[in-house]
């Protein structure tokens, strides 16, 4: 059986159907509130596309000029999260990081950002321009050294790429000088601390190449370069190490007045050099005068009462 249309009705007019009303004013009210999220966030949060604008370049670059690293990674995280391959962003985000590590004081707090400046600086080379290669290879490479022996391969391996790409820092011969050096590579070494020495000569790269030379076993280089480093240096710090290993040198060489002189020089700039002692106790014991010897220890074990050389000498 049909139904009347109007069975239901308590009315005598027909009742309008309330639903489409209904859900046209949901879809007003939706509408309304999404584009009230829009205009907050348009006007509170700069989008990734705006960063090649040029006051927003320039706004980058002030920063940068000012060294607010931690305000340039903040705004180049954002970016990033929104346009992953930005190179402005990666770029300005990764060398930010790395100066962020160097400023630290720990290898804690050190190497999660040299970690954060390796990640982006990697992807950067995957997008960025010819002419900024090198400087990215180059920061790239430092990173790895500072994060310790068992990253000298990729450290030396970026250096190199960044000499290749045409870029050469003032201290890049002198940190591959080193890292090779790490290795053990001590003719690889020698070849880039000469290099480094041709675009910044100073007293702490002669003694490094003079110490170089000993690892080696080519002493007579070694006591010229340490010649080298005593004619030029005016830091006692870098004079103390070099007549350390230049009286030990002359020991081996069994120049035995020589050597001395060295540590008796050590002695009268600095009177507390428990080492100095220790050596010329060494070297009257070669020269078999026991008595003065073990005066010499002594006084080294006065200064430094945990010395272990002088304790073996005298107690072993």
């Amino acid at each position: 059986m049909i139904l009347p249309e109007d069975r239901y009705r308590f009315s005598g007019r027909k009742k309008k159907d309330r639903k489409p009303l209904i859900f046209a004013l949901i879809i007003l009210l939706a509408a309304a509130g999404a584009v009230t999220v829009f205009l907050i966030v348009r006007n509170n949060e700069k989008p990734a596309e705006t960063f090649n604008r040029q006051e927003d370049v320039q706004t980058i670059e002030s920063l940068w000029e000012n060294q607010h690293y931690e305000t340039i990674n903040e705004k180049c995280e954002y970016i990033l999260k929104q346009d992953p391959m930005n190179q402005k962003a990666l770029i300005y985000n990764g060398f930010s990081y790395f100066y962020r590590g160097a400023s630290q004081y720990s290898l804690e707090e050190k190497i999660p950002l040299f970690d954060d400046a390796i990640i982006n600086l990697r992807r950067a080379l995957l997008v960025c321009n010819e002419d900024i290669k090198g400087k990215v290879n180059y920061i790239i490479g430092k990173c790895y050294y500072q994060k310790g022996k068992f990253y000298s391969d990729l450290a030396i391996k970026f250096l190199e790429e960044s000499i290749e790409a045409g870029y050469t820092g003032e201290d890049t011969f002198e940190y591959l000088g080193l890292l090779y050096s790490k290795l053990g590579k001590y003719e690889e070494s020698i070849e880039f601390y000469l290099k480094a020495l041709e675009v910044n000569p100073n007293d702490t790269l002669y003694l490094v190449l003079a110490q170089t030379y000993f690892q080696q076993g080519a002493l007579d280089r070694s006591e010229e370069y340490l010649r080298e480093t005593l004619a030029k240096t005016a830091d006692f710090s870098v004079e103390q190490k070099a007549r350390y290993l230049l009286g030990n040198i002359l020991i081996e060489k069994e120049e035995y007045n020589k050597a001395e002189a060295e540590y008796r020089n050590i002695l009268e700039k600095n009177d507390k050099a428990a080492d100095a002692h220790y050596y010329l106790g060494d070297i009257y014991d070669k020269l078999g005068d026991s008595v003065k010897a073990r005066y010499e220890w002594r006084k080294c074990l006065e200064i430094d009462p945990y010395h272990y050389g002088a304790k073996l000498k005298l107690y072993g």
